[in-house]
């Protein structure tokens, strides 16, 4: 597969510089607040701010369209572009220095002149961040003691990242998926795995501390899950496609599962399509990658051909498996008896590369 298909997937790309060497500055993030030019991004239980009414663009049909074990909804696909909403550093000093909040760096953008810096605001553990203000509350409670996490509750809409990646331009994207893959692991790991002690955040973000008094050096960083994912093709060309077990009605999607410990990426794949459908697999090539923090993978993908063309269900992790011609796809969705990943996935991407465009 050609670099052009990495480069149009949704999570894949960024244009900013994570200006990695400067996280560990002390004071970094108090002068990044004190700056005019930067700009903040909003992050609440893993969904991220944008201007009221902007989901229209991206609806919640896509909120849950990559979990192929929620209801299938039933909005239709978006349209035009969706852009965050971008606070000014001004607007969030006073909220950074709340207990609960969390600030990340994201780094710069040096194709804006001049560079624009970039932080995430975390308001998940902020006390009043599930609590959004009523009409007139502003009047009612008095403007100072309005939080700016209440704002942000009623004045924004907040979508999932795999909502709003498909309609977002690659620097929004890139910033939002940074945001919600680091906010996320904060929130899910709230104690040393090592002592169970609390941490502290550390390295603008990216790293915390622990606060044990014997283990106050131990630097911790984020989890990242590796799995892989496999579009499978005979001498045919045909195309397999599975149904999990676990997953909505109709909904089908190509070869995948985590790596086990102390595995080559190339054993997983061919693991995975054994165990599952009882494929041997022939030829095994890497095409690329794509973040998935959802709530902490990285999918790698492969493409493989079939040895032969038998295959079988597992019957447990796997309810049918079947081949399809690009004809026969193409009736099947027209008919509704098959539904395809969503498009912010790789592995949507992966089917539609082989069907040679895109598809429903």
């Amino acid at each position: 597969m050609s670099d052009a298909f990495v480069e149009r997937l949704p999570l894949a790309q960024t244009t900013i510089d994570y200006d990695v060497d400067r996280r560990g500055e002390e004071g970094l993030l108090d002068r990044l607040l004190a700056d005019d030019r930067t700009r903040v991004v909003l992050v609440n239980r893993g969904l991220v701010a944008v201007p009221k009414h902007a989901a229209a663009a991206a609806p919640t049909a896509l909120d849950c369209a990559d979990d192929p074990a929620a209801p299938r909804p039933d909005a239709a696909a978006p349209t035009g572009e969706v852009a965050l909403a971008l606070l000014g550093s001004a607007e969030v000093r006073a909220e950074a220095s709340r207990p609960g909040c969390l600030l990340i760096y994201l780094g710069i953008d040096r194709s804006e002149k001049p560079a624009v810096p970039y932080l995430a605001l975390d308001i998940t553990r902020a006390p009043d961040s599930a609590a959004p203000l009523s009409a007139g509350a502003d009047h009612e409670q008095g403007a100072s003691a309005v939080t700016l996490a209440q704002r942000a509750l009623r004045d924004f809409d907040w979508v999932e990242l795999r909502s709003l990646a498909p309609c977002a331009s690659v620097r929004d994207a890139g910033l939002a998926t940074s945001a919600v893959a680091v906010s996320t692991w904060h929130a899910h790991q709230r104690f040393c795995p090592a002592c169970g002690h609390p941490v502290e955040p550390a390295l603008a973000g990216w790293a915390q501390t622990c606060t044990g008094p014997d283990d106050g050096d131990r630097l911790l960083f984020p989890r990242i899950e590796p799995a892989v994912i496999t579009v499978i093709v005979d001498d045919d060309d045909r195309v397999l496609l599975q149904h999990n077990a676990a997953w909505r009605p109709r909904f089908h999607s190509v070869s995948a599962g985590f790596v086990e410990a102390g595995e080559s990426l190339e054993h997983a794949v061919r693991r995975e399509a054994r165990e599952e459908v009882g494929v041997e697999l022939d030829e095994v090539g890497y095409i690329g990658s794509q973040s998935w923090p959802f709530p902490a993978s990285i999918m790698l993908a492969f493409r493989a051909r079939a040895c032969d063309g038998e295959v079988r269900a597992d019957g447990e992790e796997v309810s049918s498996v079947r081949w399809f011609t690009r004809s026969e796809l193409a009736a099947a969705l027209a008919r509704g008896e098959v539904e395809l990943p969503g498009r912010a996935s790789i592995a949507r991407h992966m089917i539609e590369d082989w069907y040679g465009g895109p598809i429903g």
